[in-house]
């Protein structure tokens, strides 16, 4: 009984993980990998959360063109510290794709493929809802924006 508890109070092991994605840029039609986070664990990789607070997570730039191009992927953000794990889904997804009764199916989805691990899982459709749902809101956002100014001050001075 006692390693039954002892094992509860460990944060499950979900690591950050990284893929390619295929980008093409409509203006001049070149066709690019660019690398995305299908999972960010926010234990061995903060500045993920950084990213998502700022919105720069999942952006790319066309090597021809060199228009900034945003990356529509899904990606799972994961604290073990608090035991969460919620799927981020494109925005327009749950406009387009039926709202609540889409939500659900996508929440059911992910209770499956992770009911043997001890965590809290839920879906949101866009940054916007990760932001204010689980990082804290516009307070977050702020803290985040006077980091990423605090170090590039830090980076330029000598």
């Amino acid at each position: 009984m006692a390693e039954t508890t002892e094992q509860a109070s460990v944060a499950p092991d979900l690591p950050t993980e990284f893929t390619e994605i295929e980008m093409r840029c409509p203006p001049c039609n070149a066709v690019w990998s660019a690398p995305v986070a299908r999972r960010v664990n926010v234990r061995t990789h903060p500045d993920a959360r950084l990213g998502i607070l700022l919105k720069t997570i999942h952006w790319t730039r066309c090597p021809v063109c060199k228009q900034q191009r945003p990356i529509d992927a899904i990606f799972e953000y994961f604290d073990p510290d608090k035991r969460l794990l919620v799927q981020v889904r494109p925005e327009w997804e749950y406009h387009a794709g039926g709202g609540e009764d889409w939500y659900w199916t996508r929440y059911e989805d992910l209770v499956l493929k992770y009911q043997d691990v001890d965590i809290r899982v839920d879906v949101v459709f866009g940054l916007d809802q990760l932001i204010e749902k689980f990082l804290g809101g516009e307070d977050a956002v702020r803290r985040a924006r006077e980091e990423w100014e605090t170090r590039q001050r830090k980076e330029r001075s000598p």
